[in-house]
């Protein structure tokens, strides 16, 4: 079964929020290496404000890292992926969500042979443990985020999911349906974000449901597709994000309309 929960941080407030909104999963986002260091330095508290709320922590991502140089591993930023892959697979997340960054100063081949061997190592600490891992679609320092990406590397790499979100795929002036159709076995985390765009031009993500996406078709291609596993709601928008009287409604939107979808 689908369930419904957000992306939020891992203190002692944030799972208390997520549970008070009636929610099931956190979803961590980690941005750099300080936010990676301070989700694996506080990898106990995580466990225990789990056990105490009840809430589960459905993902762990790192975003905009940069293992790729000149075709080769920058060390230090495999270290910090290491330690977050570690401390994601011991609170029992059972995604692990990152990128490839796309090193331009080498050839299409070297960064392609470079993704596959990257994600690779993942899937090799993964082996034996109760985690996945999923690149996500977005093109912040990441190049495999694309259906023509995904026939080579995770042609090569049948275990490597996809963490989806329509609103990266409209954005880029693809088609999100056909995406989800033609990707939709491999997706093991999706994001829940509404975007609008008009005479091609991005406009806001606004709440799920006050956008321009076709969610009732969106549900029908997951279902079809054997999807049941997390929706993770982003609030992205700067109008509708943080603690603002408007944000607050938003999320509260998202919640009643997706949770329609929830068969």
């Amino acid at each position: 079964m689908m369930k419904l929960g957000i992306i939020s941080g891992h203190d002692a407030a944030a799972f208390d929020y997520v549970k008070g909104k009636g929610l099931e999963f956190i979803e961590t986002c980690c941005n750099n290496d300080r936010e990676a260091g301070l989700f694996v330095s506080h990898t106990a508290d995580v466990k225990a404000n789990m056990a105490r709320s009840g809430i589960a922590m459905a993902s762990v991502g790192r975003w905009a890292a940069k293992p790729n140089k000149g075709g080769t591993f920058d060390e230090g930023q495999m270290e910090s992926q290491y330690a977050l892959f570690d401390a994601a697979a011991e609170v029992g997340a059972p995604v692990f969500v990152c990128g490839c960054n796309y090193d331009p100063g080498v050839s299409l081949y070297k960064n392609y042979s470079f993704a596959v061997e990257y994600f690779g190592r993942l899937l090799d600490r993964a082996k034996g443990k109760s985690i996945r891992v999923a690149v996500y679609n977005c093109s912040w320092e990441n190049f495999v985020c694309s259906p023509r990406e995904w026939e080579v590397v995770l042609g090569e790499l049948p275990q490597l999911g996809i963490k989806y979100d329509c609103s990266h795929s409209i954005g880029a002036g693809r088609d999100y349906l056909t995406e989800l159709s033609d990707w939709g076995e491999r997706i093991l985390h999706f994001h829940v974000k509404g975007t609008v765009i008009t005479r091609g031009r991005y406009v806001d993500d606004p709440p799920a449901g006050m956008d321009g996406f076709n969610w009732g078709e969106i549900f029908a291609i997951l279902y079809a597709r054997g999807y049941d596993a997390g929706l993770s709601i982003e609030p992205h928008s700067a109008t509708w994000q943080g603690n603002s009287e408007l944000g607050k409604k938003g999320i509260d939107f998202t919640i009643k309309y997706i949770r329609q979808y929830i068969l």
